[in-house]
């Protein structure tokens, strides 16, 4: 890892690799440095926490000068200096941000394929039968609200529906989960653990 003072001319004048990226360390503030790669040149602070190598994302070369990077790297290592974890924080941060409804929305983006159908069956497991979570972080879905509530939607508007909202409840859950990765397990397994659902005529 090549070292140099990150000035603006400097980080200017130095070369996109063809393949891969290079990683330049700042010989002024130990543990600050610049990412470049094929298109792109960015800014970082790295310090080992707990043992392992943290590296944070401060911002493109060139919507940053040199001296404020250099300021937010020296926060930033003083935060992993104290044990924190600047990364795992900021994606914490996310998850307790994310509400049933963001997480349905994000689910939708990602798979701009489904049919019309299979949208508004969705949609409508959120606007209709989980109304009242819809503005609650889906972290805080418990195993016991959707037991609770599969029982309750079976006895209102039947046995059918009431697992195919849990199914849709259970595929937004684990698109969530796998793109965060703090996230608990999916409560909906818990009508499996019970053996709740319930048994379906195939017509």
């Amino acid at each position: 890892m090549p070292n140099l003072r990150l000035t603006r001319h400097a980080v200017d004048a130095i070369p996109f690799p063809q393949t891969g990226q290079v990683f330049y360390r700042d010989t002024l503030l130990p543990g600050f440095g610049l990412r470049v790669g094929t298109k792109s040149k960015v800014y970082f602070a790295e310090k080992q926490v707990q043992r392992r190598t943290c590296r944070v994302t401060i911002g493109r070369a060139d919507l940053f000068a040199p001296e404020t990077a250099r300021k937010k790297a020296l926060a930033l290592l003083g935060e992993m200096a104290e044990g924190r974890n600047p990364n795992k924080e900021k994606k914490q941060e996310v998850v307790t941000k994310l509400t049933l409804a963001d997480a349905f929305d994000s689910f939708f983006k990602a798979r701009p394929h489904l049919s019309p159908h299979t949208v508004e069956n969705y949609s409508r497991s959120a606007r209709l039968y989980l109304r009242a979570w819809r503005k609650k972080p889906i972290h805080e879905i418990t195993r016991q609200m959707v037991l609770k509530r599969h029982q309750e939607l079976s006895a209102q508007v039947g046995k059918t529906t009431a697992n195919n909202v849990m199914r849709h409840l259970r595929s937004v859950y684990n698109y969530a989960a796998a793109t965060h990765d703090e996230f608990p397990p999916n409560p909906v397994q818990i009508l499996t653990q019970a053996q709740a659902w319930h048994r379906e005529q195939r017509r």
